[in-house]
């Protein structure tokens, strides 16, 4: 019986030191720089005070708000790279929109939006991946025409992804073994 008290309280305190690892990640990236050398702004440092972090989604805003104690921070979507969420998630903010970062360290970052399409009687979500060619350039619709749009001087490049990807849904494939993104693969083997 002490046994499986002994156990309890491990497994409790192993619980709340994970919850406050938790809290502890969360913040925001105030530029594409902070973001490349994962600088995190606005973080619960102890895990212990008051923090709440809200995003705005469903009103469309312009602005997060973070509460850190007894502190209301209120920050533009526009002045600020993006967020890291609870669960170790980046995001990037561009043009007041929320796009997931997929790949933090590859030389092409892609990102990935949900959103709805359909009728009114047969909605459901999509997957639409997007790219950007730095941590601080345009974000784009992941498709080959833009792609070889954006990288319109890299013939190697552009005679790769022609022979590599038939389709724009190829685009967005990830290789498990390799545990990267074969475009970022293909990216990789034109500039050698």
């Amino acid at each position: 019986m002490k046994k499986l008290v002994l156990i309890i309280h491990i497994l409790i305190l192993g619980l709340a030191i994970g919850l406050n690892a938790q809290n502890i990640n969360q913040g925001v990236y105030l530029s594409a720089n902070d973001f490349t050398s994962g600088k995190i702004s606005y973080i619960n440092e102890n895990g212990n005070e008051k923090y709440k972090f809200y995003l705005h989604e469903f009103l469309n805003a312009s602005t997060i708000k973070i509460i850190k104690g007894d502190k209301i921070i209120k920050l533009k979507k526009d002045s600020i790279y993006g967020f890291r969420d609870k669960n170790n998630n980046s995001y990037r903010f561009y043009k007041n929109d929320e796009f997931k970062i997929i790949n933090h360290s590859s030389n092409i970052i892609l990102y990935s939006k949900s959103t709805l399409e359909g009728d009114l009687k047969n909605k459901h979500l999509v997957l639409i991946y997007y790219f950007s060619a730095t941590a601080d350039s345009p974000v784009y619709e992941l498709t080959k025409w833009n792609l070889k749009s954006v990288f319109i001087n890299d013939v190697p490049f552009q005679k790769l992804l022609d022979v590599h990807f038939q389709s724009d849904n190829e685009l967005s494939a990830y290789n498990s073994q390799s545990k990267t993104y074969d475009l970022n693969h293909i990216y990789d083997i034109s500039k050698k």
